[in-house]
């Protein structure tokens, strides 16, 4: 896990419950609360996870060219920290990322419905890890 305090975890969890939920704006607000307070290096994480929110938040109103730019530059953050780091399991994520790129980039202004947006998940921890 992370060296979070347990206000610093809460908005963690919030930030990604938000973005699971499509709430792309409001996840951007919360993580980058988290991303001003948490100074350690991984916070690149962090920032990844914003940019694609972001990244998403473009693209649901047709910015095409914004969207590919911010889902690119997070993406690239993100996969540093693969397989998964603060909890969360990146691989599934990383990949509906770079499925949603491509189809960005195939299709300037693709319909919601041809993307893969992806929710991001906890690892459950186990004691027989």
């Amino acid at each position: 896990m992370s060296g979070f305090s347990p206000n610093d975890q809460d908005l963690l969890e919030r930030g990604i419950s938000e973005f699971n939920t499509r709430e792309f704006f409001e996840c951007h607000e919360t993580l980058e609360e988290l991303w001003q307070k948490y100074l350690e290096p991984d916070r690149e994480l962090i920032q990844g996870i914003i940019q694609i929110a972001v990244g998403y938040y473009h693209q649901l109103r047709n910015n095409s060219v914004g969207a590919l730019k911010l889902l690119r530059r997070g993406l690239q953050r993100v996969e540093k920290f693969a397989p998964a780091h603060f909890n969360l399991d990146l691989v599934p994520f990383m990949e509906k990322v770079s499925q949603d790129i491509l189809t960005i980039e195939k299709n300037v202004d693709p319909p919601p419905v041809a993307l893969h947006i992806p929710t991001i998940e906890f690892i459950s921890p186990s004691p027989n890890c």
